[in-house]
C-alpha cells in the first residue's frame, strides 16, 4: 500500500469535498437573477468539466503533467479566493480541478484497497476538521480557518510534485462511481447536520459515529479479496460481495432516510461500510469505461434532490438518492482481476491489528470529544413576565444573501447585539446542499450559549428554530397542511417560564411562500390557531408569507390576535428583501393576554433577505 498515493487521495478528498459543498450556496445565488432552472443548467456545465478532462487531457500529456497541472489549478483557484473572497467562477474552479486531481490519483493507484482506504481516510480528515468548527467549513471561516485550508492545498500541491510512488498503468476502474460516492458523502454520509437532525442525537456524537464506522470500513476494505487486500474475507462467487454492497447501500439509505433515532445512525453505518466495498471492487474494475460521467454524477442527484422543494418531482426526492446507490452497487458487481475463489476463511487475518493508518486516524476522535467537552454549560435564566424581548427571524438557511457565503457567524453576531430572551427562526438549515452543509442549529446554540428546540420541515435538514436560556416545556411539533406545496412546512410551539411562576407560549412557523397560495396559508392559519389555548398567553412569531392587505391577516385579527408591528405604531416598516424592502411578511402576533411595548424592524441586518424583527412583550 503505497502511503504517499494514500496521502494524496485522502487530501484530495478532504480539499474537493469542502469545495462542492461550497458551491451550493454560491449556485443558489445565481438562482436568485437568472433563475432555477438556468442555475441548474450552469451547475451541469460546471461539472461535466471533470468527465470532459479526464477523457482529453491523459491522452494529450500524460500522466504526471496532467496531475501536477490539475493541482495547480486547485491551488491558483484556492488563493484566487483568500485574495478576493468566494464566488462561483474560482470556486467551481477549484472543485473542478480537485475532482479531476482526485479521479487521476485514483485512477493511477496501484490497487483499488489503496484507493479506498484513500477516500476513507479523507473521509475522516473531512469531518475531523467540521467537528472543531461545528460544520462551518474552513472555506468560508475566519484567519485561522482559511489557514488550515492553505496548508491541506500546499500538500496537495506538493506530494502531486513528487509524484506517487508507483508506476503509471493505464488508467482503470469505473471513475464515474467514484462522483456518485461523492454525491453520497455531501448528502448523507459525510453530513454529520443531517444525521444529528434526522436522529436527534448530539451533533458531536454523530461525528464521531460516523469517525468510528470510516475507521471500521477502512479495516474492513484491508481485508476484501482484491488486489491489495489481505484477502481475509473470502469471496467464493464474484457476485457476492457487489451485491451485498449494492443491497447494503440501498437499504441503509432507506434507514438513515426514513428512521429515526439511533436507527438513522445505524443506517448510515450499514451505508458507508456497503458504500467501501462498493467503491473498492469499481476502483478494482478492468476497463475505463463512463469516465465522461463521472462529474455529472455527482451533481444530477445533488441538484435535483434540492430543486425538488421550488419544482417538485413527481416522486419523492429520497428515491434519487437510493437510486444512486443502486447505480454505484452496480458498478462494484461482477469478476475482478483477483478471484481465488472458496470458502476457507483464516480467523487470524479477519481479526489482525488494524493498519498504522487507521490508528493514525483514530485521533481524529479527539476533535468531537474536545468540542462535546468544551460546550457552553448554561444554567436556566428566569425572565420578568414585563419587557420579554422576542426576536424572529428568516435566516435563509445561513446564507449571506449578498454574497451567497455561507456565514452563520453573522447571524449569531446579529442576535448578540441585542440580547434577547427568545429567539424563533424560519428556514433554519441543518446541513442543506444550499446551506453549505452547515448545521446553523448547533451553530448558534453554541456561539450564543443557548440552548435550542428544533422543528423539522421539508426533508428533516430545513425547519425552525427556538433559542432560549428561559426554561422551556410543553415543546410540541409537527406538520403544517401541505395544501399547493411546493415544500411541507412546520410548526413549533414551546412554553418558556417567566418570573413568578408565570409562563409564555411561543409558536413560530413558516408558512408557503407562493403569493397565489393563499388558500394553503389560509389552511396552514387554521392549524397553527388550533394548536394554541386561547386562555394561555400566547405569541406566534414567523415568516407567514402574506402582506398586510391580504386575507389571512383577518384569520388573526378576527380571532382576537394583535399584531406587534400596527399596535406600535411601526406598520410602514418592509420586512423582506434587505436590498431592497419592499414587503412585509414576517409577523409577531400576540393573544388577548399579552401586550406589546415596543417592535423595531432591525434594518441595518442584511445578512438574510429578511430583516430581524424584535418585539417587548408583557403579561397582562
Amino acid at each position: 500500500m503505497s502511503r504517499k498515493t494514500l496521502a494524496l487521495v485522502a487530501l484530495l478528498f478532504a480539499g474537493t469535498a469542502q469545495l462542492l459543498r461550497a458551491c451550493g450556496p454560491l449556485l443558489d445565488q445565481v438562482a436568485g437573477p437568472v433563475g432555477i432552472v438556468n442555475a441548474a443548467l450552469i451547475a451541469l456545465a460546471i461539472f461535466a468539466v471533470p468527465g470532459v478532462l479526464l477523457l482529453v487531457l491523459p491522452r494529450a500529456l500524460g500522466r504526471v503533467p496532467v496531475l501536477v497541472a490539475m493541482t495547480t489549478g486547485l491551488a491558483l483557484a484556492w488563493w484566487a479566493t483568500t485574495a478576493v473572497g468566494p464566488s462561483l467562477a474560482l470556486t467551481a474552479a477549484g472543485a473542478v480541478f480537485g475532482m479531476t486531481a482526485l479521479a487521476l490519483v485514483v485512477r493511477q493507484a496501484a490497487d483499488g484497497v489503496t484507493a479506498t482506504v484513500g477516500l476513507l481516510a479523507g473521509g475522516v480528515v473531512d469531518l475531523a476538521v467540521r467537528s472543531l468548527t461545528v460544520t462551518w467549513d474552513p472555506t468560508w471561516g475566519q484567519l485561522p480557518h482559511r489557514i488550515g485550508m492553505t496548508a491541506l492545498v500546499v500538500a496537495i500541491f506538493i506530494l502531486a510534485l513528487r509524484g506517487t510512488d508507483e508506476p503509471a498503468p493505464a488508467g482503470t476502474g469505473r471513475t464515474w462511481a467514484l462522483g456518485g460516492y461523492l454525491a453520497l458523502w455531501t448528502t448523507t454520509l459525510g453530513n454529520p447536520a443531517f444525521a444529528a437532525s434526522q436522529s436527534g442525537v448530539a451533533l458531536q456524537l454523530c461525528l464521531a459515529v460516523v469517525i468510528v464506522v470510516l475507521l471500521v470500513a477502512i479495516e474492513l476494505v484491508r481485508r476484501l479479496t482484491l488486489h491489495g487486500g489481505t484477502n481475509a474475507i473470502p469471496e467464493p462467487d464474484h457476485w457476492v460481495a457487489g451485491s451485498a454492497a449494492l443491497a447494503g447501500m440501498a437499504g441503509g439509505l432507506a434507514l438513515a432516510w426514513w428512521g429515526t433515532g439511533p436507527w438513522v445512525l445505524l443506517g448510515i453505518a450499514l451505508t458507508q461500510l456497503s458504500a467501501a466495498v462498493a467503491v473498492a471492487r469499481a476502483v478494482a474494475a478492468p476497463g475505463n469505461s463512463g469516465s465522461w460521467a463521472y462529474g455529472l454524477v455527482w451533481v444530477l442527484p445533488v441538484l435535483l434532490f434540492q430543486v425538488h422543494y421550488d419544482m417538485p418531482l413527481p416522486f419523492d426526492n429520497r428515491w434519487l438518492l437510493i437510486a444512486l446507490a443502486v447505480a454505484v452497487g452496480l458498478a462494484g458487481t461482477g469478476r475482478r482481476p483477483f478471484h481465488p475463489g472458496g470458502w476457507r476463511v483464516d480467523l487470524r487475518a479477519v481479526v489482525a491489528r488494524p493498519a498504522p493508518v487507521t490508528g493514525v486516524l483514530a485521533l481524529a476522535l479527539l476533535a468531537p470529544a474536545l468540542m462535546y467537552a468544551t460546550r457552553p454549560v448554561t444554567d436556566p435564566v428566569v425572565a420578568s413576565a414585563v419587557d420579554v424581548q422576542v426576536l424572529s427571524w428568516n435566516v435563509k438557511y445561513g446564507r449571506d444573501d449578498a454574497t451567497g457565503q455561507a456565514d452563520p457567524r453573522q447571524l449569531a453576531e446579529a442576535i448578540q447585539a441585542v440580547h434577547p430572551d427568545v429567539v424563533v427562526l424560519q428556514e433554519v438549515s441543518r446541513g442543506w446542499a444550499i446551506g453549505g452543509g452547515v448545521d446553523v442549529a448547533e451553530y448558534l446554540s453554541r456561539e450564543l450559549g443557548m440552548p435550542f428546540v428544533w422543528s423539522p420541515a421539508a426533508d428533516g435538514q430545513f425547519g425552525n428554530l427556538l433559542l432560549t436560556r428561559l426554561p422551556v416545556s410543553g415543546v410540541r411539533t409537527g406538520p403544517l397542511p401541505y395544501g399547493q406545496g411546493p415544500m411541507g412546512r412546520s410548526y413549533l410551539k414551546a412554553t418558556v417560564g417567566l418570573h413568578g411562576g408565570r409562563s409564555l407560549d411561543v409558536v413560530t412557523a413558516h408558512l408557503t411562500h407562493r403569493k397565489p397560495n393563499t388558500p394553503t396559508r389560509l389552511a396552514q392559519i387554521d392549524e397553527l390557531l388550533a394548536k394554541v389555548d386561547p386562555a394561555v398567553p400566547t405569541l406566534v412569531a414567523g415568516d407567514f408569507n402574506f402582506w398586510p392587505s391580504w386575507p389571512e391577516q383577518r384569520e388573526f385579527t378576527a380571532a382576537g390576535w394583535v399584531s406587534a408591528q400596527d399596535v406600535t405604531g411601526h406598520g410602514a416598516a418592509w420586512t423582506s428583501p434587505t436590498d431592497r424592502p419592499t414587503n412585509r411578511v414576517d409577523w409577531v402576533f400576540g393573544s388577548p393576554q399579552v401586550a406589546f411595548t415596543d417592535f423595531a424592524v432591525l434594518d441595518q441586518v442584511t445578512a438574510s433577505d429578511h430583516f430581524p424583527v424584535l418585539a417587548t412583550v408583557t403579561l397582562r
